[in-house]
């Protein structure tokens, strides 16, 4: 038996740490420093007495076998390794999301109000801002919410003037994602209504794919990136139909099909709304570095590609690096860009730039607005 972890997220957690499962499959998990390290063995490659010599050497201290044993049990029992038990469990949630015909809102009553006459209230306040712009694409976060409100509003705002015919969602995988992109097929319930999926224009685009689009479904189900634009579009533009996509990895030459696939659908539509569903840079203890501090100069020079629609510039900045600030949108602006570019759109204007600073785990995040017309 080698056994192997799945894709799980990881957080330091006082003395401890959370072991979080992206798929929702399990609940989180409290564990040591030592049960961390016995996770990080289980990489396929060991079998147990492989694991046993390895957490010795790093150690000095000797793993019993049967507590090995049940370590792998407790495991396997909550859907944690990647075997056939998992990918059982896996299909049989992707068949229950298919059954439902839409998917679920899934941060209503967290990030947002579930109550339909209260969320559009929320709704109406957050879009007090003025200003009006023509623009075919727009970048928002997928911050909390109740923390970005402020950002949200003062992008949404601009464009809620617009009548678009189709609205594209680029969101980001912060899930257990297989493809390099992946399409929704489903409508997005919201408590004001569900959202309908264009599902003709998504068949269209299979064609050019030599993939399943849908095989991630499942990423779907608690995916905030695309959650928190579903109301706003719903608001403001009750009757247009939508294509929800995340894009999950990729290089230049992949992106690029990824985007003149696309645009070869939106091409046929008078009023195309492309939105990138992003957040920028994620630093501090909590991902991993010694201290937080302050990511704006590379935020800003980052920005300042995207607004030049310099889509390759930009991804080659933070590739040089391996993305050192941990922008999450690298992959998904890059097709953003290049369907903006191939709908004719000049340039980008920065609406709000904000950083949301974490002093419990000592961390920060940005986010930003920018509309492209």
């Amino acid at each position: 038996m080698k056994p192997r972890l799945r894709f799980v997220e990881v957080q330091p957690y006082g003395d401890k740490f959370l072991i979080s499962d992206p798929l929702g499959l399990t609940p989180p998990l409290l564990i040591t420093k030592e049960l961390l390290l016995i996770l990080s063995l289980m990489d396929g490659s060991r079998d147990l007495t492989d694991i046993q010599a390895d957490f010795f050497r790093k150690t000095g201290q000797i793993l019993p076998r049967e507590e090995l044993k049940q370590i792998v049990k407790l495991l396997d029992e909550n859907y944690l390794l990647l075997n056939e038990r998992f990918f059982s469990r896996l299909n049989e949630e992707k068949r229950k999301l298919l059954s439902l015909g839409k998917r679920p809102p899934s941060h209503a009553g967290q990030a947002y109000p579930d109550n339909p006459l209260e969320l559009k209230k929320f709704i109406e306040q957050t879009l007090s801002y003025e200003g009006k712009e023509n623009a075919i694409g727009i970048i928002v976060p997928h911050m909390d919410l109740r923390v970005a409100k402020e950002t949200y509003g003062k992008v949404y705002s601009r464009i809620k003037h617009l009548n678009p015919d189709i609205v594209v969602i680029l969101g980001v995988s912060h899930y257990y994602h297989e493809t390099p992109f992946s399409i929704l097929p489903l409508d997005l319930d919201t408590p004001i209504g569900a959202l309908k999926t264009n599902k003709e224009i998504i068949k269209e685009i299979q064609k050019d794919f030599d993939y399943d689009l849908t095989h991630d479904i499942l990423a779907y189900a608690q995916e905030h990136s695309i959650d928190f634009q579903t109301i706003f579009v719903k608001h403001l533009f009750p009757e247009t139909r939508v294509i929800p996509a995340i894009v999950s990895y990729g290089d230049p030459t992949s992106l690029k099909k990824i985007a003149n696939s696309l645009s070869r659908v939106l091409e046929k539509f008078q009023n195309p709304l492309i939105i990138s569903s992003v957040d920028f840079s994620h630093v501090g203890r909590k991902f991993g570095d010694p201290m937080p501090y302050d990511p704006s100069p590379r935020d800003r020079e980052y920005i300042e590609s995207l607004c030049a629609l310099k889509n390759d510039e930009a991804f080659k900045l933070l590739q040089k690096d391996n993305n050192k600030t941990r922008i999450d949108g690298q992959f998904t602006n890059y097709v953003f860009l290049e369907i903006l570019k191939n709908l004719g759109a000049k340039e980008g204007k920065l609406v709000d730039y904000q950083i949301y600073d974490e002093p419990f785990t000592a961390s920060k995040v940005s986010y930003a607005g920018i509309t492209f017309s």
